[in-house]
C-alpha cells in the first residue's frame, strides 16, 4: 500500500497469543480510525486537493513536502551528499504529484528536473501535467486552478509551443482574469511570436494591476511598440 507514511514505524503483527492489546496496536487502531473519520478530508494515496486548509490534509501536505519533495529538490540542485540517503528523483515526483496532483512546487519541480533524470516513458512532464489538469477537487473552478494551466504554459513556452501555451495562458486568464502575472506572462509569449499589439494589450493591463517586473516593457520598448498608459488615456 502507498502509504505517506512509510518512513515510520508500521504497526506489529501478534506472533502469538497474548492477555491484552499492545500500546503499539492500539495507537496503530486509533490512527486508522482517525484516517476513517477524517475519509473526507484525504485520499489515501491521493490525489488530495493542495489547496485544502483542513487540518489532516495539511498534515500529510507537508510530510509529503518534508519526507519526499523538499530531500529531492536538495539532491537535485546540490547533488548527492556523501552519507545521506539517495533519492530516486522520479519516484519522490511521482509520489508528491500522486498524493496532490496540483502542487504548484511539484509540478514546477517536476517540469524542471523530470526530463533529466530516468522516468518509465508513459510518465513523462506531459502526462503529470494533463493529471493535474484533469483534477477537479471541487465542482466551481477557483483563481488557485489557474496556477496548474500558469505553470504548464510557462513549460510549453520554453519548449516553443506556441499555441498550446497561447491556450493555456487564455483557459487560466479565463478563470482569473484580473491577475496580473498571467498578463505579464502572456505577453512575453505574444513578443517571442511578434504579435506586438496583443502583446502590448496585455502588457498595460498587467501594469495597470501593479506587476512589478520591467521585462516585458522592455521587450516592447527594444521592438519600437512601447506606449506609456497614461499618455494614451491623455489623449
Amino acid at each position: 500500500m502507498d502509504n505517506i507514511l512509510h518512513h515510520q514505524a508500521t504497526c506489529p503483527h501478534r506472533s502469538g497469543p497474548r492477555p491484552q492489546l499492545s500500546k503499539q496496536l492500539i495507537a496503530c487502531f486509533a490512527l486508522y480510525a482517525l484516517i476513517s473519520a477524517n475519509a473526507h478530508a484525504i485520499v489515501e494515496g491521493g490525489p488530495n486537493d493542495y489547496y485544502n486548509t483542513g487540518r489532516w490534509t495539511q498534515q500529510y501536505l507537508n510530510s509529503v513536502n518534508s519526507l519526499h519533495l523538499v530531500p529531492a529538490e536538495a539532491q537535485a540542485t546540490k547533488g548527492v551528499v556523501p552519507g545521506a540517503k539517495v533519492y530516486n528523483i522520479w519516484e519522490e515526483i511521482d509520489f508528491t504529484l500522486r498524493w496532490f496532483p496540483n502542487h504548484p512546487k511539484g509540478l514546477q519541480f517536476m517540469s524542471n528536473w523530470l526530463p533529466k533524470y530516468p522516468h518509465p516513458p508513459d510518465k513523462d512532464v506531459e502526462y503529470y501535467f494533463q493529471k493535474a489538469l484533469a483534477y477537479r477537487p471541487t465542482l466551481e473552478l477557483r483563481p488557485v486552478d489557474a496556477t496548474v494551466r500558469v505553470l504548464y504554459a510557462i513549460y510549453l513556452h520554453k519548449q516553443k509551443k506556441y499555441q498550446q501555451a497561447l491556450e493555456q495562458y487564455e483557459s487560466a486568464l479565463s478563470i482569473t482574469p484580473d491577475n496580473s502575472e498571467i498578463h505579464y506572462n502572456l505577453g512575453l509569449l505574444l513578443v517571442a511570436r511578434k504579435n506586438y499589439p496583443a502583446a502590448l494589450k496585455h502588457a498595460q493591463t498587467a501594469y495597470t494591476l501593479g506587476f512589478p517586473l520591467p521585462g516585458l516593457k522592455n521587450k516592447l520598448k527594444k521592438a519600437g511598440v512601447w506606449k506609456n498608459i497614461l499618455k494614451e488615456e491623455q489623449q
